[in-house]
């Protein structure tokens, strides 16, 4: 029973330490927040540099916002969006319970946050229903910065970026429909661009192993 009270004593204090008010405050429409990311997998341990992206907080005039801690929430994502429950690029953090994955960061000095996220998408056979366009939310404090779109290299969760995910790419394409997984370019469509930038992401071995083990 204790435990029980001192896990959610846990829960309720890091979500709100999650939405405390950044320092000096932010203006999301000053800040940056990318179209999009795209989910790595690793090589020798270190996330692909082809899923790095950055996020910007800016104040009401315009100034950066350091020390601010910023939330990607991935909660309407799953169960198709798997979050690596070990991020091995530096900097990031992952809480993981019923409601999803969340992945934080700490602005530097210039405001900044630059990143790789490893995770998965659930591609395949038996497989969950693909998620839309732009699932997760971000967050500098209690506002809210905007929506990305997510993608993955690994859509299947297993064996890294390789062929398989190809033949998993081709079949979200051939099947029409919008799926988010493999919208690497963040065009709200599936198209041979995107195509080329997954061969291009097999071909860089930047992926070649999968996160491990992830948050659902």
């Amino acid at each position: 029973m204790i435990r029980c009270v001192v896990a959610a004593l846990g829960i309720m204090l890091s979500s709100a330490l999650a939405h405390a008010e950044c320092p000096g405050g932010n203006d999301p429409t000053a800040s940056e927040v990318p179209c999009g990311i795209t989910l790595v997998g690793t090589t020798g341990g270190i996330a692909d540099p082809r899923g790095q992206f950055r996020i910007v907080v800016r104040d009401l005039a315009n100034n950066p916002v350091p020390n601010c801690e910023v939330m990607i929430d991935f909660g309407a994502c799953k169960p198709d969006i798997r979050i690596a429950t070990h991020q091995p690029h530096q900097g990031l953090r992952v809480e993981c319970d019923a409601n999803g994955a969340r992945v934080f960061a700490t602005t530097d000095a210039n405001g900044t946050i630059v990143a790789r996220i490893v995770g998965a998408a659930s591609a395949g056979p038996g497989g969950p229903a693909a998620a839309g366009f732009k699932c997760a939310t971000v967050y500098a404090g209690r506002a809210i910065l905007g929506s990305i779109n997510v993608a993955a290299f690994d859509l299947n969760g297993g064996g890294g970026s390789n062929p398989a995910d190809v033949s998993l790419f081709l079949q979200d394409f051939f099947e029409g429909g919008y799926k988010g997984r493999s919208d690497y370019d963040c065009s709200n469509a599936i198209t041979p661009a995107d195509l080329s930038l997954l061969l291009q992401a097999g071909f860089g071995a930047g992926s070649l192993q999968s996160g491990g083990s992830y948050c659902f």
